[in-house]
């Protein structure tokens, strides 16, 4: 039985990759536009999106700002997976687990976003860190866009759910319909 649901930031509650590129002056109207074949490399999809080489990795990630991460639009997922969350474990069991970048503007503009976007009794519920495996056990969930993310925690003895991104293994899903398939027989109802 889930007694807790740790959750990802970026990519499942908001639109960190449609939003970034944008930023960055790429064409991203949706999620449609992003390169599959380029996996979870967004410097990678950037660059593909640019038609050309225009960003290395440091470029890359040094442009994205606190103003930039705490911006991002949060994803059409993010209230409907909150409501399925807290009635399968209440909201003192629901917590954010996000890693951020090496910059302080990512753990600073992510704070920003969970105060923008969260409900209020949310705000201060958040583990930081990349290794989300940590955190695995029987009766923990885990909602991550990523595929490594997700087969670590489960290879830790942990549940996880992936949610379809065109940069996953589930990139020919619909999110939502994907999403009440997968939450029905661990959530019920």
């Amino acid at each position: 039985m889930i007694e807790t649901i740790l959750l990802d930031i970026d990519g499942v509650c908001n639109r960190f990759q449609y939003h970034v590129l944008n930023s960055l002056g790429l064409f991203y109207p949706d999620d449609s536009h992003y390169p599959i074949e380029c996996g979870w490399d967004i410097v990678a999809a950037a660059n593909a999106i640019a038609g050309c080489k225009r960003f290395t990795s440091t470029a890359f990630w040094n442009s994205i700002t606190r103003k930039m991460w705490a911006d991002i639009p949060p994803s059409p997922e993010f209230l409907p997976i909150v409501a399925w969350a807290v009635k399968a474990v209440g909201q003192g069991n629901l917590h954010f687990l996000s890693s951020p970048t090496l910059s302080p503007d990512s753990l600073a503009g992510k704070l920003e976003w969970i105060h923008r976007h969260a409900p209020p009794w949310m705000q201060r519920q958040f583990l930081i860190g990349p290794s989300k495996h940590l955190c695995a056990n029987p009766r923990t969930l885990l909602i991550d866009d990523s595929d490594r993310n997700v087969e670590a925690f489960r290879n830790c003895g942990g549940k996880a759910v992936l949610v379809p991104r065109p940069w996953n293994s589930l990139h020919e899903h619909v999110a939502l319909h994907y999403l009440a398939r997968e939450f029905h027989p661990i959530f019920g109802g």
